[in-house]
């Protein structure tokens, strides 16, 4: 079976097949979920660090090497995970950098993606600023980027009037 149209229409016994035994199975996991989960997040709470974080280590070198079967990415993961910890020591918030290091290949395809459509139909700027979409976007992103400077501002003229 190869993923296309031939999917739901020649192979649609076994692909019905397959979609409905997923929604079963999350079904009936559900109550053990919801059930279970406060045992477990009792249980792991529980647990001495000093018990828990030997494992986890032992766990993400496992993980790590089992990827590729290669040395250089557990060293890799030490190395991340060590500067991972000194940038939260000094206050630096890792989050974005997840977040980036997640979506920046399906931004990177996106971008090429749109970079080519817009030289196939004549001009790039075109393809960018003239779509509702697009111009929804950008709008969005100037509001989301200026506005903590927007609220610096308001505050600063809040503070002058009450004065």
């Amino acid at each position: 079976m190869r993923p296309g149209a031939d999917l739901f229409t020649i192979h649609g016994k076994i692909t019905y097949t397959f979609i409905l035994s997923l929604v079963l199975a999350n079904l009936l996991i559900l109550p053990i979920g919801v059930l279970g989960g406060k045992w477990v997040s009792r249980l792991i709470t529980r647990v001495p660090v000093t018990v828990l974080a030997p494992f986890i280590f032992l766990l993400s070198v496992i993980g790590s090497y089992a990827i590729n079967k290669n040395m250089f990415d557990v060293f890799a993961m030490l190395f991340f995970g060590l500067l991972g910890y000194v940038g939260r020591k000094i206050g630096f918030s890792p989050g974005p950098v997840v977040l980036g290091l997640i979506l920046g290949d399906i931004c990177e395809q996106g971008l090429v993606q749109s970079i080519l459509m817009g030289l196939a139909s004549g001009s790039i700027l075109q393809m960018f600023f003239t779509r509702p979409i697009s111009i929804v976007l950008i709008v969005l992103t100037l509001m989301s980027a200026l506005w903590p400077v927007a609220q610096g501002m308001m505050r600063r003229r809040g503070s002058r009037e009450k004065r």
